[in-house]
């Protein structure tokens, strides 16, 4: 890996060019990566489909948290969309548009069968699906979070990967407590 020499005021200091597939804003440093670009892309795409569930509480569900959480998930992931969206246009990449028949496609999304099966039920027999699946599903989020904050470079979305970690961590947990 080769290095350039930039000259400060004192001394010399060694700094590494940015990584391979980085854009660099005026200064030369670089603001995204495809680790970046990939994140919102496919964090848009699993929003969408936690969206979907939170959607599917709104008519099946008895239970007080359970629809809570739907609402607040909705409030939440809708915002989060806007934001990587913005990230997406400003870097000249398409955003995902909602398809709630393709997403299915991504690991750690949700099949089929199980929305098919969520969707037959109600009640108590309802919820307590819901919270299992949610539960599998926000822990798919929490890793592709994780991989963004170990290999991106846009601060922001270091940042609000994070935030997701910490957040989706705490609702799993909950989740896992209600279910036990």
């Amino acid at each position: 890996m080769s290095t350039t020499l930039i000259a400060g005021c004192s001394a010399a200091a060694e700094v590494s060019p940015p990584p391979a597939g980085a854009a660099a804003n005026a200064a030369g440093a670089p603001t995204r990566v495809e680790a970046d670009v990939r994140f919102s892309q496919e964090m848009i795409t699993h929003h969408w489909q936690t969206i979907q569930l939170a959607e599917l509480a709104a008519d099946r569900s008895t239970d007080t948290y359970v629809r809570e959480l739907a609402e607040k998930i909705k409030q939440g992931e809708s915002a989060d969309i806007e934001l990587m969206s913005g990230w997406l246009r400003s870097w000249k990449v398409e955003v995902p548009a909602r398809n709630d028949d393709a997403l299915h496609e991504m690991p750690g999304m949700l099949s089929a069968t199980q929305i098919s099966s969520l969707k037959r039920r109600s009640g108590a027999d309802f919820d307590k699906l819901w919270l299992s699946v949610l539960g599998k599903h926000l822990g798919s989020g929490v890793q592709m979070a994780q991989i963004v904050v170990a290999l991106g470079q846009h601060g922001p979305t270091g940042d609000l990967a994070k935030k997701m970690v910490a957040d989706q961590s705490a609702q799993i947990s909950e989740i896992t407590e209600r279910l036990a």
